[in-house]
């Protein structure tokens, strides 16, 4: 208890020194503009001196308690802090941490609190992999919102039971339509790949689609679309037909092609019409 009330009351007095130095350096200031380099010097020479006389009371970094992390290494994590046992707890720029592990590439967001007299506490929030993005011959996890996380190696490829997005714009766009897949995550689930086209729409292949049937998306109104597909499998199961595409960019009307089976007998129109004529 003593020694907690000594460093207490240390605190305060350092406090005050610093009040008062910058206070006297800001009155220099707005009389004397050279005075800029001595104030700065100035202050940072108090804040050493009460960072050196807190450490020599203990207040020295001990404990570092971290919460969320899943994936991401605690090393990187460490080397964000940029601290280790025995830095002095109030040397850490818990603000420039908190920057600097929200730029680690599984955090979401952060926060870091520094708890007297030896602790410091990291939170954080990371991302879930949602896709997989394809552009070229690269793979990269996306999460919901688009975000790139990490690179994919080819060789890990077959492990990803994810989605696959397609194109080079297809992060931008992948929001609004992984919002719209959430509404039917049953048949959200069927979805094997989803290629941007030309910068403006979505198609998508589903998992039991072999033949490469493409449902067409609409640039607008992904929503509506996607709702509308899933009444018509729910009614007609018109993911199971043999087409070569089901068309959903027109509101009023939907477009069909019979897939065409590349072993039946060609019909030559020519002809058709001559044995009609000559019956």
């Amino acid at each position: 208890m003593r020694r907690l009330t000594a460093i207490l009351l240390s605190k305060t007095a350092l406090a005050g020194m610093a009040v008062l130095a910058l206070a006297a350096g800001g009155v220099a200031l707005v009389r004397y503009p050279a005075a800029r380099e001595t104030l700065t010097q100035s202050t940072k020479q108090v804040q050493a001196t009460a960072v050196d006389v807190t450490a020599s009371m203990g207040m020295r970094l001990e404990n570092l308690i971290v919460d969320g992390r899943a994936m991401t290494p605690r090393e990187d994590l460490l080397a964000a802090v940029d601290a280790e046992r025995g830095t002095p707890i109030l040397a850490i720029d818990v603000a420039k941490a908190r920057e600097a592990i929200e730029k680690l590439p599984w955090v979401k967001n952060a926060r870091v609190e520094r708890h007297l007299p030896d602790t410091v506490e990291i939170r954080i929030q990371e991302r879930t992999p949602y896709a997989l993005w394809q552009e070229d011959n690269r793979y990269t996890l996306v999460d919901r919102d688009g975000k790139p996380i990490i690179p994919v190696p080819q060789a890990d490829l077959a492990e990803q039971k994810l989605p696959l997005i397609v194109g080079a714009d297809a992060p931008r766009h992948a929001a609004e339509l992984f919002a719209a897949l959430d509404t039917n995550p049953d048949l959200a689930a069927r979805v094997r790949s989803a290629v941007r086209v030309s910068d403006r729409r979505w198609n998508l292949y589903f998992d039991n689609l072999d033949n490469g049937m493409a449902v067409r998306l609409p640039e607008e109104g992904v929503g509506a679309a996607w709702t509308r597909l899933g009444a018509l499998e729910r009614d007609y199961k018109i993911l199971e037909r043999d087409l070569d595409f089901v068309d959903l960019r027109l509101d009023d009307r939907l477009i069909v092609r019979v897939h065409k089976d590349p072993t039946a007998p060609t019909v030559r129109p020519a002809k058709a019409a001559a044995s009609k004529r000559s019956t």
